[in-house]
This record gives structure tokens, C-alpha cells and sequence, in this order.
């Protein structure tokens, strides 16, 4: 069982943290679909990218999978009127991480152009069992893709021929995560559609603005008060396998969907910034609730 829950918690809460930083560990996905449809606009007035003084927040994140330890999170977010930076990095924790020795490291760097965001190079980097993968994209000054590197143990691959309909319009998965935390922060919403291109894949990251919900002290979190409540899906677009809808977060997904619990993280504005961040996220699974806390961090 607890081969299974990890095999599942480690792939869905990384991905959700980072989404929301919520992570990114792993998205799978569906059948690949026929054709692109038309891209949600990325730059509406609600997510224009503005930040009055250079601020650096560092936010740590404990999680829980069926009652264990399972994952220590931080993210790392250093912006300023005219770049970012971001850095999310999980590791197995307790008996589970005993186990399961996993860690991974995220991260986006890029500029602001009349509140758009444009990402310059975005890179993972995760190790499972002493086994080293690493995979960096790098953009163009406009934002297009232009190379996919991917080491993977001895084998280094290098992709120049990028799919632009594939790419198009699309962020890496941190930068698509500032700019979904940039809507909530604007319109004190959490809604919208984010598409995302990892490389090979083309989905959106898709909020439902649930409402609001006061979230109640506890020993497991450093926050408490008012927060923006929604659900979080993934839509797949392009550029996946028939077998990936029963891996990753795709499985989750559908066994949220199917008990009608779908993931949810709650958004919240924290520190002098005010700057709208995840406070907790929970997902439902067949071995119990996987929980994500705020435990930490600091607002400089």
C-alpha cells in the first residue's frame, strides 16, 4: 500500500505545489487530441505582471499522505518590477522517504515586458534512487521555444525542431504558476486557465473559484484566517499517450472526479508583499487524503 500511495502522492503534490507550486512532480496525461483549440489569453488585465518593489518570499510546505511524513517542500519566489526568479524543491521525508529516497529541483528565470511575463530558461532536475534525470528549456527574447535538453543518466538528448503549435503561447510550469498567482492576487479570484508546454506536452492548468473559507489554526500550519478556496483540473491539448491516462496526475484526477472530490488548494495573501501564495492543498485518493501545510517562510 505504501508502495502505491507514494507511487501516487509523490507525483500529485509536488506537481500541485508548484501549481501552485502547486508540482510539477509529474503530469501525465490523456489521448492526444486532434487539433490545438484556441489558447486562452494569457495577458489579460487580470493577470498583468506588476510589482511595485523588489521583493523575496521563501515558503516551506510540509505534506501527509494517508497520516504519514511523506514530502518537505520550499518555494522560492524573487521578484522585481522587470524580472523573476523561481526555485521549488521537494524531497521524501520519514519512513516514506526511507523508503522512497525522491527529490527534484525547479527552476524558472525570465523578464517582465508590459506586464508579460516571458521566461529565459526553465530547468528540472529529480533523483530517484541515485538515478539523475534533468530537462531544460530554453526561450527566445519573444518567449518562444527554442530548445529541449533532456539527460537522463549517461543519455543526453537535444531537441531543436520544437512543435510551435504545440508551444505556442505556452509558459513552463512555474512561470504558468506565477502568472495563475498574479490572477488570484489582481481580481482576489481563483479562477482562470493557464496553458502550459513542458517540453513534449501541451495542457492547461485549470482553476474553479470556490469562494472563500477562514482557515482554522493548527499545529501543522503557520497560517490561519481568510483564503481563496478552488479546485484544480488539468486539461489535456496535445502530445499525449492513451496509457497515460492511468499514470500520474491524470490517474488522480480521475479518481477524484470519479468520487467527486477534486483537488483543492487554498490561495492566500501572506507577508508585507501581499503577495498571493498556496496555504494548503488536499487531495483525496484511495489511501487516505494527501495534505500539503504552509509550515514556514519569510516575506523580505
Amino acid at each position: 500500500m505504501l508502495r502505491g500511495m507514494m507511487q501516487q502522492g509523490k507525483l500529485k503534490i509536488g506537481y500541485g505545489l508548484s501549481v501552485v507550486a502547486l508540482a510539477i512532480i509529474a503530469i501525465a496525461a490523456s489521448p492526444a487530441m486532434a487539433g490545438i483549440p484556441k489558447n486562452p489569453d494569457l495577458y489579460p488585465v487580470s493577470i498583468n505582471y506588476k510589482v511595485d518593489q523588489e521583493h523575496k518570499l521563501s515558503l516551506k510546505y510540509d505534506v501527509y499522505a494517508g497520516g504519514f511524513e511523506a514530502l518537505n517542500a520550499s518555494l522560492v519566489m524573487d521578484l522585481d518590477k522587470r524580472a523573476y526568479d523561481m526555485k521549488l524543491e521537494a524531497k521524501t521525508e520519514g519512513f516514506i522517504g526511507t523508503l522512497f529516497p525522491w527529490s527534484a529541483t525547479y527552476n524558472t528565470s525570465g523578464h517582465a515586458e508590459k506586464g508579460r511575463l516571458l521566461p529565459t530558461v526553465y530547468t528540472e532536475r529529480s533523483t530517484w534512487r541515485g538515478s539523475e534525470k534533468v530537462t531544460e528549456m530554453d526561450y527566445g527574447p519573444n518567449g518562444k521555444v527554442l530548445k529541449s535538453t533532456t539527460q537522463n543518466g549517461d543519455n543526453t538528448t537535444v531537441d531543436r525542431n520544437i512543435n510551435q503549435v504545440l508551444s505556442a503561447n505556452t509558459l513552463d510550469l512555474l512561470t504558468g504558476t506565477l502568472v495563475m498567482l498574479q490572477s488570484a492576487k489582481n481580481t482576489n479570484k481563483c479562477s482562470g486557465k493557464f496553458p502550459v508546454f513542458d517540453g513534449k506536452r501541451r495542457f492547461n492548468i485549470v482553476l474553479h473559484d470556490d469562494g472563500t473559507e477562514d482557515i482554522a489554526p493548527s499545529r501543522y500550519s503557520k497560517f490561519s484566517g481568510e483564503a481563496m478556496r478552488c479546485t484544480l483540473t488539468v486539461e489535456p491539448v496535445a502530445g499525449f499517450e492513451p496509457k497515460d491516462q492511468k499514470r500520474g496526475w491524470m490517474a488522480v484526477q480521475n479518481h477524484t472526479e470519479a468520487h467527486h472530490m477534486l483537488p483543492t488548494i487554498w490561495l492566500a495573501r501572506v507577508g508585507d508583499s501581499g503577495q498571493v501564495v498556496p496555504v494548503r492543498m488536499e487531495i483525496a485518493s484511495e489511501y487516505g487524503a494527501v495534505v500539503a501545510h504552509l509550515s514556514g517562510g519569510t516575506d523580505d
